[in-house]
């Protein structure tokens, strides 16, 4: 796990990317991200609010994996995103676990009205690691926050769980649409920051090295690169 700090800065507080629909666009990085967490805590909710602009009040509980794929833009860099949904179900873990490797980044989801839900992002957090070492950026989100009235988990014991474990945290709602955009355009942005700071340590000519689909720099002008992450 990479050491993140997580507070999200003042100066990248209003960091805004470019939705892109063009699936044909040249992209410069490819991302892979899963939503983690319990059932019902609203990721499915989440993910169909940021890609359909959409949300509905009961939405069937996700079977195994389910996968989304937005564009965004930052400044002159593409980046693609492969979003991989994870059932919050336990007879679902197997299965669940296969897509975590490889990913660049987890989303740890609870719900704020559920102390249960936030009760268990050790657990989550643990699987993770045991199945990934290759991520950099990871979040904690805390939804339904336009249940305040109901809430169980305060956002001082979220933020000192958030410290804990390196992750960077905001409360959400998709009912709401309160930071949704955020968390989707500020996660890529941290990524593409990161590789962009980091690629060096990435990317090599050797051909030893193992390629990977999901941190792919395809430029014009670079040569056949070899990523090791």
């Amino acid at each position: 796990m990479e050491n993140n700090n997580n507070q999200i800065k003042e100066n990248e507080e209003d960091i805004k990317l470019e939705k892109i629909t063009n699936n044909d666009i040249q992209y410069k990085y490819m991302f892979r991200i899963c939503f983690i967490g319990n059932a019902y805590v609203g990721k499915t909710s989440l993910l169909s609010r940021y890609t359909d602009s959409n949300f509905k009040l009961n939405y069937k509980p996700t079977i195994g994996v389910d996968f989304q794929v937005i564009t965004l833009k930052y400044k002159d860099i593409v980046a693609k995103v492969h979003i991989w949904d994870t059932a919050g179900q336990e007879r679902f873990i197997s299965v669940a676990s296969n897509y975590y490797r490889s990913c660049n980044g987890f989303i740890y989801v609870y719900e704020i009205t559920n102390r249960d839900s936030f009760n268990k992002l050790d657990f989550w957090i643990n699987l993770t690691h045991e199945n990934c070492d290759s991520n950099v950026i990871n979040f904690l989100v805390g939804n339904k926050s336009d249940l305040e009235d109901k809430r169980e988990v305060t956002k001082e014991e979220a933020q000192n769980f958030a410290q804990k474990y390196n992750l960077i945290f905001l409360e959400t709602s998709a009912k709401n649409n309160n930071n949704v955009d955020k968390l989707f355009e500020y996660f890529t942005y941290k990524l593409i920051d990161y590789y962009e700071k980091n690629k060096e340590k990435y990317l090599w000519n050797d051909n030893e090295s193992t390629f990977s689909e999901f941190i792919n720099l395809s430029t014009n002008e670079e040569k056949e690169k070899k990523c090791q992450c």
